[in-house]
């Protein structure tokens, strides 16, 4: 029974340290450290040995952490997000003036010798 206890206070410790990372390194350390301990805890306690297994799993949880959390630190942040200001159409030129002149209607004679109306714009 006193195994368990001792599991628990390693992961009650883990947790409680965990609140006090700043960096990378230290939160890759102590969160996989965490389940590092959790998870040899679980397995040493299949052969009888909890605390030995959280031990060594929490050391090498930590070790994984802390090169993930390197790698992390040390990794090229992405770059900042460019501003595309929207693109607005420019006016066209202004439409032509109105030009002078009037409608008369003309009768047309056709090919076929038919008569008809067609007005025509007379420029002055």
């Amino acid at each position: 029974m006193n195994h368990h206890w001792l599991i628990f206070g390693g992961l009650l410790a883990c947790l409680a340290l965990a609140g006090c990372a700043t960096t990378p390194v230290q939160e890759g350390a102590l969160g996989l450290g965490l389940v590092g301990a959790g998870a040899g805890a679980i397995i040493g306690n299949t052969t009888g040995h909890a605390g030995q297994g959280a031990l060594i799993g929490g050391a090498a949880g930590a070790l994984t952490g802390a090169l993930v959390g390197d790698a992390i630190e040390h990794s090229t942040p992405p770059p900042p997000p460019v501003y595309h200001a929207p693109v607005y159409n420019a006016p066209g030129p202004p439409p032509p003036p109105p030009p002078v002149g009037y409608w008369q209607t003309r009768v047309v004679t056709s090919p076929t010798g038919e008569h008809y109306e067609q007005r025509v714009w007379v420029a002055r």
